[in-house]
């Protein structure tokens, strides 16, 4: 009897087969897996934090516009004088020019100066007629950042800079720290304070 049931299954599937049909699978087979779905995308940020922390807006103007305002004080000639329609001399004044130098500028055309009394330094910085003031400090106003000390006379000088552009103290920090290591602080240094006799040094 169990021949026959056999012979009979196997016949039926033999005219399937021959047919071209395809034998139905067993009814206990697991069905197929379906293929792993890929992880989530990882959410792209917002146009807030699409701005770069390390790109400087006061500089990207400077670079943009092509000109860099700087503010020296009128009341040291060796750091900063008025020598002609202008023109400045001076350690402050190389000091500028290795800053704008290193962002790209002409020192000698693209840089424009404001000599102003100590008491006037902060209004022109905070209203932002200059971009940087050289040879002063901050004194711990929380809206103004030092930069440097780039020099260390009778009193250490600064580059100060509006509060809260951290690239650009960065930025400037970096600048000063390459002026040492090759070389041109020390250049701009003998070309000017160490002719007045005037002792100095890097930070």
């Amino acid at each position: 009897m169990r021949i026959r049931a056999l012979a009979g299954v196997v016949a039926v599937v033999a005219v399937l087969t021959s047919c071209g049909q395809e034998v139905p699978s067993a009814s206990n087979a697991f069905p197929p897996r379906e293929a792993p779905s890929s992880a989530p995308p990882v959410p792209r940020p917002s146009a807030d934090t699409s701005v770069g922390l390390d790109s400087s807006p006061t500089i990207e103007e400077i670079k943009q516009h092509r000109q860099f305002h700087v503010g020296v004080r009128n009341d040291a000639p060796a750091f900063a004088a008025r020598v002609g329609p202008g023109e400045y001399a001076g350690f402050d004044v190389e000091i500028a020019g290795l800053l704008a130098t290193r962002l790209g500028l002409d020192p000698d055309t693209e840089v424009t100066y404001r000599m102003l009394p100590p008491s006037l330094l902060y209004d022109a910085l905070a209203s932002g007629s200059v971009d940087a003031v050289i040879g002063w400090q901050a004194g711990g106003r929380a809206d103004l950042a030092d930069v440097g000390p780039y020099a260390v006379t009778d009193e250490p000088r600064f580059v100060v800079v509006r509060g809260g552009d951290d690239a650009m103290v960065e930025e400037f920090e970096g600048i000063l720290d390459a002026a040492v290591a090759d070389g041109s602080w020390q250049r701009a240094y003998d070309a000017t304070l160490g002719r007045e006799g005037i002792p100095a040094r890097p930070r």
